[in-house]
């Protein structure tokens, strides 16, 4: 149980961590994707204004997932898990990273390489959506096993 907890813990910063990521991402991408262009990939001068669109816009579907992530695992550690709410959750975060994986799909005509991102949020999203129905299955069969005597 001192496992399960510590993991729940170590999570919930994790998530405070990556919103907090998020955060300084978002106020420094324009200096970011500046220094970036200008070293490391000259070929893409003039496509600060695409960059800094494509971060901002995944912002709101990741503020989403993060919050999503905190309410699910302090759900979990009040010892609510097999709910209708959490199966909610996870349904929203599974769709969230499926706007990531188009919005990365969008960004790949002007750098190649966010089509590498549109297919790992795509198969995050696939995942999820598999976790979902398995959540959904399990609520069912609690709320079945609550009604037998």
């Amino acid at each position: 149980m001192e496992k399960h907890n510590a993991s729940l813990k170590i999570s919930i910063i994790c998530v405070k961590v990556f919103t907090l990521a998020m955060i300084v991402i978002a106020l420094f991408a324009p200096k970011i994707f500046s220094r970036l262009i200008e070293v490391r990939i000259a070929y893409l001068g003039g496509k600060l204004h695409c960059f800094l669109r494509s971060t901002y816009i995944l912002c709101l579907p990741r503020a989403v997932v993060l919050a999503g992530l905190y309410k699910l695992l302090t759900n979990i550690q009040i010892g609510d898990v097999f709910t209708d709410e959490n199966t909610c959750i996870l349904g929203r975060i599974s769709i969230c990273c499926f706007v990531a994986a188009a919005i990365c799909l969008a960004s790949r005509l002007y750098y190649l390489p966010f089509l590498i991102l549109f297919f790992a949020a795509g198969f995050v999203g696939l995942i999820l959506q598999v976790v979902k129905n398995v959540f959904r299955q399990a609520v069912a069969i609690k709320a079945d096993n609550d009604f037998t005597i």
